[in-house]
């Protein structure tokens, strides 16, 4: 039964659905959602349009929450604005950072040692009972740092779509409503091949347990945690994260490129579209980010970009 009720109730529940289906844990997520179409109830709302008003009135509609926290409603919105772009409904899509938070989000760029450090935890730690289990997460992380995709993403991959002939990985309706196709190198496609050949065969997911279910995003994260604690990675409570695999393997690749002296102008789309980006912006921010941290590549950027301008690094 679904729990939505106004105007986009159809459209609610499709989102909400390909959020789950593409692995995300969107519970907190949908609770603003419900809160927005008990919203439009209210105000009887009946043309199927989400305009810059009606978003705008129902945040102002609680005026006394802060204004990261209008931040997370307008990041939620903006995805389901592009769905409903997606579906041919004409949607407004808010631009980031709308709102003046002070929250700044500034992603964990790994080094190689501390690649190796999470690696070589994944070998000797409490999942060394379970062999395919861990072998399923050092596979993961493998994807992650050398593929940049997201976490959602890597573990709903379909055994059907990996080609070994090839070295691809087709992704279904990942984040931005699209279907992408993922290159990755001979070393990584034999690792795959020889463990769908051990433990793999029966499985219509790459990742599925042994009780034929996927992993969530929640339970990957959890495991994450404890393989930094027992690394030897400085960390937090908030953070490093998983996510920042996907911001390392793009300014990884960005720095490589800059110093084979690749024109960047022509690299930056393809970087972009592999790792799935609605558009160049994102990339572009990544590009701030590799200057950031290797600065002596700053006069080999500075035609590109204004590497000086202040950036806001989110989830992108």
């Amino acid at each position: 039964m679904s729990r939505f009720k106004g105007i986009f109730q159809k459209e609610l529940d499709g989102f909400v659905n390909y959020k789950i289906v593409n692995g995300f844990s969107y519970e907190s997520q949908t609770y603003h959602l419900i809160k927005f179409d008990r919203y439009t109830i209210k105000n009887n709302i009946e043309k199927k349009e989400f305009t810059k008003d009606l978003f705008i009135n129902f945040i102002e509609d609680y005026r006394s929450i802060s204004d990261r926290t209008k931040n997370t409603y307008a990041s939620i919105f903006r995805e389901f604005a592009r769905y409903l772009n997606i579906q041919g409904i004409n949607s407004y899509i808010l631009p980031e950072k709308y709102y003046n938070s002070r929250y700044n989000f500034h992603p964990h760029i790994y080094t190689d040692n501390e690649i190796k450090e999470i690696f070589n935890a994944v070998n000797v730690c409490f999942l060394s009972s379970v062999p395919k289990k861990q072998e399923q997460v050092r596979i993961i992380l493998l994807l992650l740092f050398k593929t940049g995709m997201r976490i959602g993403e890597v573990l709903t991959i379909k055994r059907c779509y990996i080609n070994y002939e090839n070295n691809t990985i087709l992704l279904e309706n990942t984040k931005n409503g699209t279907d992408r196709l993922i290159v990755i190198d001979d070393k990584l496609t034999k690792t795959l091949y020889d463990f769908e050949t051990k433990y793999n065969k029966k499985y219509e997911y790459y990742f599925e347990n042994g009780c034929k279910k996927l992993y969530s995003v929640g339970c990957f994260n959890s495991i994450f945690r404890k393989l930094l604690y027992s690394s030897k990675v400085m960390h937090t409570k908030n953070g490093p994260r998983v996510h920042d695999a996907r911001h390392t393997f793009c300014v990884n690749s960005l720095k490589q490129a800059i110093d084979n002296d690749i024109n960047l102008n022509s690299f930056i789309p393809l970087l972009s579209s592999y790792v799935g980006h609605l558009d160049l912006d994102s990339t572009y921010k990544y590009l701030h980010l590799t200057v950031e941290i290797f600065p002596e590549i700053r006069n080999k950027a500075k035609d590109i970009v204004n590497i000086n301008k202040e950036i806001h690094y989110e989830e992108f």
